[in-house]
């Protein structure tokens, strides 16, 4: 008996962090593993730094918002891209580029999971966008 007990309590150890990385231990959030899905398939949200429907997407994805995939339209933002959203015509904030269509207003992350393919539809219905709050004109 008394070798059951030393495999017994030997096996209670505490893990080392040479056995485990901190990533091993925590596992990613959703919204994490979602932005970085719709970053690596090439979505794009366009936005502007004053769009209050902006804001209100990017808080959707918590902590991951700075791995979402954004484009910056209006000329007095950061790091804007104010020619490529002309081109693609970018008419009101956000939009997202999905898969090659475009989206317009705030997703909720579920719609945006099964746009990009992250998930799989339940349904063959969208939500509605304006349940989520909408869009702002470009100006």
């Amino acid at each position: 008996m008394v070798g059951l007990s030393a495999i017994a309590l030997h096996s209670c150890q505490p893990l080392s962090t040479e056995q485990f990385s901190l990533e091993q231990l925590v596992a990613p959030s959703y919204e994490s593993q979602l932005a970085d899905y719709l970053a690596n398939t090439g979505a794009t949200m366009y936005g502007a730094y004053w769009c209050p429907h902006c804001a209100r997407q990017k808080q959707l994805f918590n902590q991951a918002a700075q791995q979402v995939p954004y484009v910056e339209c209006d000329a007095r933002g950061v790091n804007t891209q104010v020619d490529l959203c002309h081109a693609v015509g970018i008419t009101a904030y956000p939009t997202w580029e999905i898969r090659g269509e475009f989206y317009l207003g705030t997703q909720p992350l579920k719609e945006l999971a099964i746009l990009s393919g992250f998930e799989q539809s339940p349904a063959p219905e969208r939500i509605e966008n304006d349940a989520w709050g909408g869009f702002s004109p470009a100006p």
